[in-house]
């Protein structure tokens, strides 16, 4: 799992490169380009959980703070938008204060961590 609290580079995501090129430009987007962008997280930083098909999920989320796992479980269970991205991965968002700061998950489509995942 990789936790980030900035406006990463796409050579900075633990993705396949397709889907962290796709997963810079959702981010970017809202700003219309990069600078506007890099100001706004400088300011208003939003959490981005990444869980990849490799990760022991149970044990990476357990072995957060009760802070975190609950912004991981709204990403989850109560996105504003879920986005597909390529390689079979997905981006939710939550909106968490009246800046537009969020919380981004970013995990298989296919991976239901209602339901827990087993490590192994």
């Amino acid at each position: 799992m990789q936790v980030l609290h900035y406006l990463p580079t796409m050579e900075e995501l633990a993705l396949p490169l397709s889907t962290a090129i796709k997963v810079v430009e959702k981010l970017v987007e809202p700003f219309g380009n990069l600078a506007d962008a890099e100001a706004y997280w400088s300011e208003y930083p939003s959490p981005i959980f990444i869980i990849t098909g490799q990760d022991k999920v149970v044990s990476a989320i357990t072995s957060l703070d009760g802070f975190m796992r609950h912004f991981i479980e709204l990403a989850d269970t109560n996105p504003e938008f879920v986005e597909l991205l390529p390689k079979g991965y997905q981006l939710s968002l939550t909106i968490i204060n009246n800046e537009g700061s969020g919380v981004y998950l970013i995990k298989p489509v296919d991976l239901n961590l209602g339901e827990g995942k087993a490590d192994g």
